[in-house]
């Protein structure tokens, strides 16, 4: 990217940072914020890491957005002023500055930017640049570092969001909610065609960002969101009750479930053939006409499914928790 652009991006991004914190207002706060996740994107992809430009896109500027607004639904959009709290914000600038202090002289120690002989350039990082394809067979190098060499993270981070959702669904849901949800739809007959029209097109999109992310930006978590997006525009569309009869808040948690399950079910296979968990190459005489490195190439795309349906019911089901307060019958 040219010098020049990245600085005046850099430049906004700190600009909106200081204003989302510094303004009153947190529904214009929280707009602000999807603007600097937008320019997160453009940076990230100058600095040519598309797929962390893609997660950004999806889940900081976009369902993220959509979190906060469901949060300040049930809550307030503005900041009570309070004179007596300037104590505590001073407190809290100085511990702040404190510690960018540390991070600034631990900086000191790393090694140079692109240094050749530095841990990470010199250890695995020359092995996944240089092996990954011919020990995978799959053109996108960060699906086969996190999907395959880093499977055990990647297995871990779905699990993290899983529980997420599972945890705010049980610090939100009221006992009192076994009245069926009402279907409420908007007054806006343009807004209900308009998501009728556009769903089908992005959860489309989302199965393609699954289905081709071990040979393109994408995979799972980028093509979960994009379906959990799809269900949460439909929510905001036509309301709650109408999403729920389509798919109930129960069979999110089931599928959410059932993500997982896939993702580490398809490592378990190996274990019992003698193998490591988690190696792929174990299914190549149960997959047809498939040799053991196109056997891992082929799992990658199993867990992939695997990421994706976790992350997109984990997604929806934080929104409906967020935006319903808990009772599962009306939300935005």
């Amino acid at each position: 990217m040219i010098l020049e652009v990245e600085i005046l991006l850099l430049f906004l991004v700190i600009i909106l940072a200081f204003i989302s914190l510094w303004i009153r207002d947190l529904m214009s706060s929280v707009i602000i914020f999807g603007a600097y996740s937008f320019l997160m994107c453009l940076i990230w992809t100058g600095m040519g890491a598309v797929d962390v430009a893609f997660t950004e896109a999806a889940v900081g500027a976009g369902v993220s957005t959509v979190f906060f607004i469901a949060v300040l639904f049930n809550t307030t959009r503005h900041i009570k002023f309070n004179p007596w709290d300037l104590s505590s914000k001073v407190f809290a600038a100085i511990i702040c500055s404190i510690v960018g202090c540390i991070l600034f002289i631990g900086i000191s120690d790393l090694p140079t930017w692109g240094d050749a002989n530095s841990p990470v350039n010199s250890n695995v990082s020359a092995y996944y640049i240089q092996q990954a394809y011919s020990d995978t067979k799959v053109p996108n190098l960060v699906t086969a570092v996190l999907a395959d060499y880093r499977g055990f993270d990647t297995m871990f981070e779905t699990c993290v969001v899983f529980i997420a959702m599972l945890g705010i669904f049980i610090l939100l849901k009221k006992e009192d909610d076994t009245a069926e949800s009402e279907v409420v739809e908007t007054n806006n007959l343009i807004i209900r065609v308009s998501a009728r029209f556009m769903v089908p097109f992005i959860q489309l999109f989302g199965l393609y960002v699954i289905a081709h992310g071990h040979h393109s930006p994408g995979g799972g978590f980028q093509g979960g969101v994009i379906l959990g997006a799809s269900l949460i525009l439909l929510a905001m569309a036509y309301n709650m009750g109408y999403v729920q009869r389509l798919i109930s808040m129960k069979s999110v948690l089931s599928l959410g479930a059932l993500g997982v399950i896939i993702y580490a079910g398809w490592g378990l296979l190996p274990v019992f053939l003698g193998q490591n968990y988690l190696d792929y190459s174990a299914w190549a005489p149960f997959l047809p006409a498939t040799d053991q490195i196109m056997a891992r190439s082929h799992s990658m795309l199993a867990v992939e499914i695997g990421v994706a349906l976790t992350v997109m019911c984990g997604m929806y089901g934080i929104y409906m928790s967020l935006v319903s307060d808990g009772g599962f019958k009306k939300g935005l």
